[in-house]
């Protein structure tokens, strides 16, 4: 009968060589949440995965232009006993992340938002850096209209 110390043991064999092969590791793997980075016209948004980690357990800081998201999840388990087995399967612990920004970003303004276990982190982009529309006035006989003609002895005279 296969039990559950010889399926330990057999595990941490192979965790060395390809990870907890069965999902029955029985220690703490480091945790490292999936992140994605959107950016448009607007913002640059970073969508991160944390789930179990509460707000007071995150520090997001930006240093210049480096974006730093750190963390971590705990272990939150029953009490353990002398003869409690565990399987875990969930990674716990610290993890950081850094991020170069673009100069076209406003990091003074960013905004972060912890929902569902999803932590939303909003960078406007600057004003300067947003496309905007120019308006294209008609010429009429050819020549400039008189809001765009260059005004005779220059400016401010």
């Amino acid at each position: 009968m296969l039990t559950y110390e010889n399926l330990f043991r057999f595990d941490r064999a192979l965790d060395d060589v390809m990870g907890a092969t069965f999902g029955t590791a029985t220690h703490r793997r480091s945790f490292s949440p999936s992140i994605d980075v959107f950016s448009d016209d607007e913002r640059a948004l970073f969508v991160v995965d944390v789930p179990g980690v509460k707000s007071e357990d995150l520090d997001i800081t930006v240093d210049g232009r480096v974006l730093t998201i750190k963390g971590s999840r705990k272990f939150n388990g029953p009490a353990q006993s002398k003869n409690t087995q565990a399987v875990l399967g969930r990674s716990y612990g610290s993890f950081s992340r850094a991020f170069t920004l673009p100069d076209d970003l406003d990091a003074t303004n960013l905004t972060a938002e912890l929902s569902d276990g999803v932590l939303s982190i909003r960078i406007p982009k600057l004003e300067a850096a947003k496309p905007r529309r120019i308006q294209v006035s008609v010429a009429t006989n050819g020549l400039p209209s008189a809001a765009s003609a260059p005004r005779q002895g220059g400016e401010g005279k």
